[in-house]
């Protein structure tokens, strides 16, 4: 992410700062995902946004050894899954390669794959790992499966495929029942709030990134960055603005009102001119007004905060870090007490492609 940083700061200071906006925004998550899978050498860590549990389950246990690519795994079953760990899809190395299927492995260790998820669109999995949902293409929708009882919801947002050949967040709730859906760099960009369980399917306003999102009638959170600050905009509320360009946010906290994101530091004369910190900012996202910096310890050096994603309780939240070179050591998945900085591992992630963990705001 920081050349992206970096070329977003060098437009800006060239184009008129009323202007930036939407051409930055437009171009950043063009570029977003290439340059962040060079970043992470095909490690892409992703935690749904939204609720507050169940991580830490997976400490006592050592970390899962996944299926080999190379070899073969059943197909999900229709009930009875356990709560999902991580889920990994092996990159293709070509352009004209088809992407083998989504494979889910469980806190238990089953590893499955998961065929109806197709080639193209979203998977994505709730914080507690017991709901996935993804893009079916034969009904055009995204569905939300119970893995324990099997039970599914469709969207009653009907979706082309192209939605999902350029750029696209889907953000779910603690339930997954709750959701937004967005995408960038095609002809229609949706930006959609969509209830299953109601059958509603709500606008929000184009140009916002999902940040997180509740159940019920909760919070939903959105972002929007400028050339040197952001907007974050709690509906119902009026937004604030953070002094810096960002998409590394957290959840919203249980509080209904706190969000965290990576700290960062700017100097004209460096290559790249932003960059990460090492430390944790907290801040009101209703009200704005002062922040809290905390200095991050307990991660390895060779390592780096990337991501953030759900709270595990009141003063704990999720962290990924993730090494500074492809060839580095595997990523971690930390909890974080935004007290004192102080991290503790869950679990180490396996690289064999692209990579989704429950919880991370992506």
């Amino acid at each position: 992410m920081n050349p992206l940083r970096e070329d977003l700061h060098a437009l800006a200071e060239q184009a008129p700062a009323v202007d930036l906006a939407a051409r930055a925004v437009r171009g950043a998550r063009r570029r977003r995902t290439t340059r962040l899978a060079a970043a992470v050498a095909a490690a892409t860590c992703l935690i749904a946004g939204g609720g507050a549990v169940l991580l830490q389950q997976v400490l006592p246990k050592p970390p899962v050894v996944l299926t080999p690519p190379e070899t073969t795994a059943p197909p999900l079953p229709a009930e009875g899954v356990g709560p999902v760990e991580q889920a990994y899809r092996q990159d293709c190395r070509t352009a004209t390669c088809t992407k083998p299927p989504w494979r889910i492995v469980t806190r238990e260790g089953d590893t499955y794959e998961l065929a109806s998820a197709g080639e193209t669109g979203p998977l994505e999995v709730t914080a507690d790992g017991r709901r996935l949902a993804y893009y079916d293409s034969k009904q055009r929708t995204i569905v939300v499966r119970d893995l324990a009882s099997g039970r599914t919801w469709k969207s009653p947002l009907k979706q082309p495929a192209q939605d999902f050949s350029v750029e696209y967040a889907l953000r779910l709730s603690p339930s997954g029942l709750r959701f937004i859906v967005s995408g960038w760099g095609g002809r229609r960009e949706p930006n959609k709030l969509v209830d299953v369980e109601r059958g509603t399917v709500s606008d929000l306003p184009r140009g916002w990134w999902p940040v997180s999102v509740s159940d019920g009638s909760g919070p939903v959170v959105l972002a929007k960055p400028y050339d040197k600050t952001s907007q974050v905009w709690v509906l119902g509320h009026d937004p604030i603005t953070i002094p810096d360009f960002t998409y590394e946010y957290s959840a919203l906290a249980p509080d209904g009102r706190t969000l965290a994101r990576l700290g960062q530091t700017v100097k004209a004369n460096r290559r790249p001119m932003v960059q990460l910190d090492g430390s944790i900012v907290l801040f009101d996202a209703v009200g704005g007004g002062r922040e809290t910096r905390i200095p991050l310890s307990g991660i390895p050096a060779e390592l780096r905060p990337s991501r953030l994603g759900s709270w595990l309780n009141a003063t704990e939240v999720t962290v990924v870090a993730t090494p500074e070179s492809p060839r580095g050591p595997a990523s971690i998945v930390y909890a974080v007490d935004v007290r004192t900085g102080k991290s503790r591992e869950l679990f180490a992630l396996r690289q064999y492609g692209t990579y989704l963990v429950p919880g991370l705001v992506h």
